[in-house]
């Protein structure tokens, strides 16, 4: 692809390390915008901006840069420019919306309702199975699912909305070339794969460093209608997105979870200052006016013969173990095994890390 030498500046100046942002604002605006700065680039900028930078913009420069040109062609990335038809609508309007943003695959359309999940890396089976159900639920109801490809919650978000078929937007702390964590690799193919995107602002090599995390947050909480939190502590980095999403306007929801667990800190101080409860899918719906609500006769389970089941009315609460649905059924060991396999395969009941099974409401 072709650039002009204004988008080759726009570009220059988004790879610098995030640490000198400002200090390039302020050129900026001093020679008239990013092709300004490239063409009154020289050594007398060395001390503002710091060795590491300068070198890193001296080289770029010099190179047209043609290593994050090669790198986002090797990806079949391209960027998006603020301004242009193909920049995301919903940040135009949030305070310091990225000028270039990297991107592989495709944007759901403009207009489209998002929803954000976030919470810990840390989650526990319940928080994550509960991101899992609700992104499910929303995807398989047309809303895009937007998270960080993070470890915990954001990742059983992202597989919540691939469940469904449905369309999901990571957007990262780090370059697109950087796999962080190293495990989602493949989970970010498959969001490219299904239709979905992996967005960054940071140059394609740039490292997953911490200060980039909370930054990237307000890009999460800006491509969305609103926000929803599963699993943080009072004093996590996921508070940075509740609060951009509260000074974008954004609606903000909170799962409930057991008041004494750590990770409940967070959601339970929204609810009471004011967060909107989600407890599934459905609350997110009809409080967004998305689409109305299910009759009260359909949040009820069916009264068939599975409700004889005694696995299935074991788990008709909450998860178990395998070792406690022996003890709660009754069964043998070699009968229940199978019974639960055959479950499973009819989508009744799904495994969960730790050897614990979880019955599936449809």
């Amino acid at each position: 692809m072709a650039y002009t030498d204004e988008q080759l500046a726009r570009i220059w100046l988004q790879c610098a390390p995030m640490g000198v942002w400002n200090k390039l604002q302020g050129l900026r605006q001093a020679f008239d915008g990013p092709l300004g700065v490239w063409q009154h680039f020289t050594p007398d900028f060395y001390d503002l901006l710091g060795e590491n930078a300068f070198g890193l913009l001296a080289d770029l420069r010099r190179s047209r840069c043609r290593e994050v040109l090669s790198a986002l062609d090797s990806l079949s990335a391209r960027p998006l420019f603020f301004g242009d038809g193909h920049y995301p609508l919903s940040l135009s309007a949030i305070d310091h919306p990225p000028d270039v943003l990297f991107m592989r695959g495709e944007l759901p359309p403009p207009h489209a309702p998002a929803i954000a999940i976030v919470g810990s890396r840390r989650s526990t089976r319940y928080g994550a199975a509960q991101a899992r159900r609700i992104a499910r639920e929303l995807a398989e109801r047309g809303v895009t699912i937007v998270s960080g490809l993070a470890r915990g919650i954001d990742s059983a978000a992202h597989l919540g909305a691939l469940d469904a078929g449905g369309k999901t937007v990571g957007v990262l702390g780090c370059g697109l070339s950087i796999h962080y964590p190293p495990e989602n690799k493949e989970l970010a193919q498959r969001i490219v794969d299904s239709g979905g995107a992996i967005l960054s602002e940071l140059s394609p090599s740039a490292p997953p460093l911490s200060h980039h995390f909370p930054v990237r947050n307000r890009i999460i909480s800006g491509l969305s209608d609103g926000v929803l939190l599963i699993e943080a502590q009072e004093k996590s980095g996921t508070h940075s997105t509740i609060n951009y999403a509260l000074h974008q306007g954004r609606e903000v929801f909170a799962l409930p979870g057991n008041v004494d667990a750590p990770g409940s800190e967070l959601p339970l101080k929204l609810l009471k200052e004011g967060a909107a409860l989600c407890t599934c899918g459905e609350d997110i719906l009809s409080f967004m006016g998305w689409q109305a609500p299910r009759s009260a006769q359909e949040t009820f389970l069916p009264e068939d013969e599975s409700l004889q089941d005694p696995v299935l009315q074991a788990l008709a609460m909450e998860e178990k173990t395998l070792e406690e649905l022996l003890q709660e059924t009754g069964m043998p060991v070699d009968q229940l095994t199978p019974h639960l396999t055959l479950l499973e395969l009819s989508g009744q009941v799904e495994r969960r890390p730790g050897r614990a099974f979880a019955r599936v409401n449809n």
